[in-house]
């Protein structure tokens, strides 16, 4: 693979100095200055990769979806041919806590998910990125529904997975707006109850893969 240019990756850098400021401030704290602040370098060097702060954000969203990618990739990867394991290790990439957390990453994720709200260029990164995320599911159901480790009818794995993404993400929302309704480390265990019933696994083959 070819080696980045130059000025792709002085637009990643600054791209994820937006990352770390919205991390810390949201996407209304990252002023091009404190941005600049972040990547170590002047202001003028983020006015000449970027015309303006959207269009650094556009970059930071690519950017934190393919962590996500890469991140969840390796985790499956861990997880072997299993699919109930696979299920389990997608859920948890999202909501456990500890070594697995990424809680900057969930930050940004949840302030990208505002902008969406706004902005039509952001919106269609943010489905794009759930829009992976649910392919990623339903991959997973089928192959778990060939292999009867599923016993979800072949017509409601398309439904099913939407399910568990749209949980996920309503603990995101809710984990930022009342994390006191979440009871502690409920979140992904909790998560995994629904998606076992949605999946059709048996009770024996859940309570494996806990």
């Amino acid at each position: 693979m070819p080696r980045p240019s130059n000025t792709a990756e002085r637009r990643a850098q600054i791209a994820r100095a937006l990352l770390k400021i919205m991390a810390e401030r949201g996407y209304e704290g990252a002023s091009i200055g404190a941005i600049a602040a972040a990547a170590h370098i002047a202001p003028g060097l983020v006015h000449y990769h970027f015309e303006s702060k959207r269009e650094i954000l556009l970059a930071a969203v690519a950017l934190l979806a393919q962590d996500h990618r890469d991140r969840l990739d390796r985790l499956l990867a861990a997880a072997g041919d299993d699919p109930a394991a696979e299920l389990r290790a997608f859920i948890d990439a999202h909501l456990r806590v500890g070594a697995q957390a990424d809680p900057e990453a969930l930050a940004c994720w949840i302030c990208v998910g505002g902008e969406a709200l706004r902005d039509d260029g952001v919106r269609e990164a943010f489905a794009g990125a759930l829009e992976g995320a649910v392919q990623r599911l339903v991959a997973i159901a089928r192959r778990g529904a060939r292999a009867r480790v599923f016993s979800l009818p072949r017509a409601e794995i398309d439904a099913a997975a939407a399910a568990v993404v749209a949980t996920l993400q309503g603990y995101f929302v809710l984990a930022a707006t009342a994390r006191h309704l979440i009871p502690p480390g409920s979140a992904a265990d909790a998560a995994w109850a629904m998606a076992s019933g949605l999946f059709g696994l048996s009770p024996a083959t859940r309570r494996a893969s806990r």
